[in-house]
């Protein structure tokens, strides 16, 4: 009997989790767990299979599936087995044991792992084997790179064509894929997770013009490749190790730098890459924030700036790589070269800081990297004075950097060095653009005239889902954002809830915000973001304009298509978001049911009038949003350079800017 869990089947069908849970929940007949646990049941795949046929849903038939679909027959360990066995022959995938334990299940996978490298690519199938090979094992602080901050640390070591690199902590193989993909010509490996070593030389073996060595182990206490130097070191170490082995290692040669303490471990990695360099060549480290300012590793950090091995410090914004809440850094050190003298300064970056790059819901991944690599270029290359940007970059001085603490926190020394002239530039514009504001809130307040006062009106309310039921709305779910990464370069529009609650078009792509379905919004939508911005205030809804048309919803916005023979979109916004549904809705998650929502029935006319007061009130919302965050910039700008020595207060006789 074949098994698949619900995320299975929601592939099989081409649906999302949230369709399978409904499934589940709306049909007695749906079949029943056969295994697994209350939170990651397994269904039996025949009987799956004839419910989504009885049903007319359509099976897909995605090579990717029928891989995926295959390995769920067997246990994780017969397809670690499979994955020893499998070797890339000419253009195709064959088992190269034939003492294989399952031999006939191998070479199934290896037809089916040959057509989903064809269809959907090497990285598609084999992190589905080692999905399922994985299944059950322990691997805490394992993190895959994704390949936008794999190619960015690439360009960072300066990989060039025929160069020898080396990752001894390499994972599923991103971060030497992708050296692969710069123009390295021999790369090696080293994890001590026996499925993460099969899946990167699979990985490995799908890029034949690169000769790949990867080896199972402990980098640090059983160095596969002593002795052996490279290029490039590329490195994501595993997070929150809590015995690497600091007491067997305390006379190790490496440490050239200080004794690791037993609490950093990530230090530890610093010096275990700069040790596998020739000399003058890179390591870039994807490193937690932490190992820049703990103080256990206030003397190896100071001995790293003092000898000029330390080279930049770049802080990334939280997102770009797991653990996602976290703004990880990465660190660039060189190997030293004799006879050339000690750098005395240090690169800083505030990635964060980088103007229309970074927003609250995306990364422009190709502006992103470009701006980072060519700040650290300039910097390498001695050019100083480009390589600052004021509120980004920062080249510091390696006296400055050695005090008490050490700390290597970039944020720290970009604002210490913030120009005053630019400062004070952004600051006259931002005051600009706040009197601006002001002004058309002025205006627009003005405009809200031509009320009257009534004893009460006696409405008979309809509720929302009563309104789907006989077809004067369509209520289009809120879904949550997809689990697969979008193709890269996807730049269709997304509109998000924040998108929603300030009035704007849509600010992210399908590639930074892939929805769990494509659903088209159209002008007259009614948009209802899932969760209220402010406890205390209304929650936010509002007509989708022809600004709109086009973009793809975005993940936890309920859309609700009306029909405007029978419905004003503008009247159902404003009595949904009113103070009698924020009451009937409120709950401590402060997430609601849009089905229990009700409106008056009122006439079209009548409708329309009020329609129209709602949507002055929500664009006198939105300026006042818009006019609050202006002052909110302005007030950060000004305390930044106060604070950071940038500017200084002006005379209060004076009246007027400088």
């Amino acid at each position: 009997m074949s098994e698949v869990s619900a995320s299975e089947i929601s592939r099989l069908a081409g649906v999302t989790r949230a369709t399978v849970s409904n499934w589940r929940r709306r049909y007695d007949d749906f079949p029943g767990a056969v295994a697994g646990t209350d939170t990651r049941p397994l269904f039996d795949l025949r009987q799956v299979q004839e419910w989504l046929s009885e049903h007319g849903i359509q099976v897909s038939e995605s090579p990717a599936t029928d891989l995926r679909t295959l390995l769920r027959s067997r246990e994780p360990g017969t397809v670690t087995e499979v994955m020893r066995a499998i070797r890339r022959i000419d253009d195709g995938w064959q088992v190269s044991d034939p003492d294989t334990t399952d031999a006939e299940f191998a070479a199934q996978v290896a037809k089916a792992v040959t057509r989903t490298v064809e269809t959907d690519g090497a990285r598609v199938a084999f992190d589905t084997l080692a999905e399922r090979a994985m299944d059950g094992v322990a691997a805490t602080g394992v993190y895959t790179t994704p390949p936008e901050v794999a190619a960015l640390m690439v360009a960072l070591s300066a990989n060039r064509s025929g160069a020898r690199v080396l990752d001894p902590a390499c994972g599923s193989g991103s971060l030497l894929l992708a050296a692969a993909e710069g123009g390295a010509a021999e790369v090696s490996g080293q994890d001590l997770v026996p499925v993460q070593v099969e899946r990167a030389r699979l990985l490995l073996a799908s890029e034949p013009a690169v000769a790949a060595e990867i080896r199972q182990g402990d980098s640090l206490l059983a160095d596969a490749f002593e002795g052996r130097r490279y290029d490039a070191v590329l490195c994501n170490p595993p997070y929150g190790q809590r015995d690497w082995g600091s007491g067997e290692l305390a006379l190790d040669s490496r440490w050239d730098y200080g004794l690791p303490p037993r609490g950093e471990p990530e230090l530890a990695w610093v010096q275990h890459t700069i040790a596998h360099l020739n000399p003058g060549a890179d390591a870039v480290l994807l490193l937690p924030p932490a190992v820049a300012s703990r103080a256990g590793g206030r003397k190896i950090r100071a001995n790293l700036a003092r000898t000029g091995a330390l080279r930049a410090v770049i802080g990334l914004p939280p997102g770009v790589a797991q653990p996602w809440h976290v703004g990880l850094q990465i660190w660039i050190v060189r190997r030293s070269e004799h006879g050339v003298a000690v750098p005395d300064a240090l690169l800083f970056v505030d990635a964060t800081a980088l103007p229309d790059v970074v927003r609250e819901e995306r990364i422009d991944w190709d502006r992103f990297g470009d701006n980072i690599v060519r700040l650290w270029r300039e910097f390498d290359d001695g050019d100083v004075e480009r390589a600052e940007v004021s509120g980004v970059a920062a080249v510091i001085r390696a006296v400055d950097v050695l005090d008490d603490e050490v700390d290597l926190t970039p944020a720290r020394y970009v604002r210490s060095s913030l120009d005053g002239g630019a400062i004070s530039g952004q600051l006259t514009a931002a005051l600009d653009t706040l009197g601006a504001a002001a002004s058309e809130l002025t205006t627009m307040a003005a405009g809200i005239t031509g009320w009257s006062e009534t004893a009460g009106v006696p409405w008979r309310f309809v509720a929302v889902a009563d309104l789907a039921s006989h077809g004067q709305l369509e209520w289009i779910r809120a879904l949550p954002p997809s689990a697969d990464r979008a193709a890269a370069g996807d730049t269709r529009p997304v509109l998000t809830a924040p998108d929603v609650a300030t009035g704007a078009s849509a600010s992210a792509t399908v590639e930074s915000a892939r929805p769990s379905e494509e659903v088209e919004v159209r002008s007259g939508d009614v948009l209802i973001p899932t969760v209220r911005s402010d406890r205390g205030s209304a929650r936010t809804a509002r007509v989708a304009g022809p600004q709109d048309a086009g973009a793809l919803l975005g993940p936890h916005i309920h859309l609700l298509r009306v029909d405007s023979a029978q419905l004003d979109p503008w009247f159902v916004a404003g009595f949904l978001t009113g103070s009698e549904n924020i009451s009937a809705t409120r709950t401590s998650t402060v997430r609601f049911d849009p089905s229990r929502l009700r409106i008056p029935v009122v006439a079209l006319a009548e409708q329309r009038r009020y329609g129209a007061v709602f949507r002055q009130l929500f664009l006198l919302r939105t300026t006042a949003g818009a006019a609050f965050a202006t002052a909110e910039h302005v007030t950060e700008l000004m305390t930044t350079g106060l604070t950071a020595g940038a500017l200084a207060p002006g005379d209060p006789n004076l009246a007027g800017r400088p």
